[in-house]
């Protein structure tokens, strides 16, 4: 499987990811009113986080059915940001394994326009919670 950022839409009756059950994945912790900001992008309205013993999964609560999802292992950097310089709001910061030849920072990414393909060149997500001291 290619690395990096994927579209996410395995979600249960219950607003719930679907989770891998046989490979031995479990929710760990669910934080409501997160958004997140691919790239150099604007955030997403707010939706609810999942981190799962294997991935982080982010669903929309204002568009059913959108949502994104990253494995542990393609996540090659994270920090905690506060500086106002580098980001407006404290947020978790994360860069991403992409894919070879990423021109995701040119600013001409648009999931709705290029569809799938273009969600494994983002390098970098930015997790921003309701509650910034969490």
């Amino acid at each position: 499987m290619a690395p990096g950022l994927k579209r996410f839409t395995d979600v249960a009756g219950d607003g719930t990811p679907r989770l891998d059950d046989a490979a031995g994945e479990e929710l760990m912790c669910v934080e409501r009113a997160a958004s997140v900001a691919l790239g150099s992008r604007a955030p997403e309205p707010p939706g609810t986080l999942f981190i799962t013993t294997r991935r982080v999964i982010w669903l929309s609560e204002a568009e059913k059915g959108k949502g994104y999802a990253v494995d542990f292992l393609d996540i090659t950097l994270h920090a905690v940001s506060r500086d106002p310089e580098a980001y407006p709001s404290p947020c978790l910061y994360t860069q991403i394994e992409a894919e070879a030849d990423s021109d995701e920072e040119d600013g001409d990414f648009d999931s709705e326009a290029n569809g799938d393909s273009q969600l494994p060149k983002i390098s970098e997500m930015r997790i921003i919670l309701a509650d910034a001291a969490q």
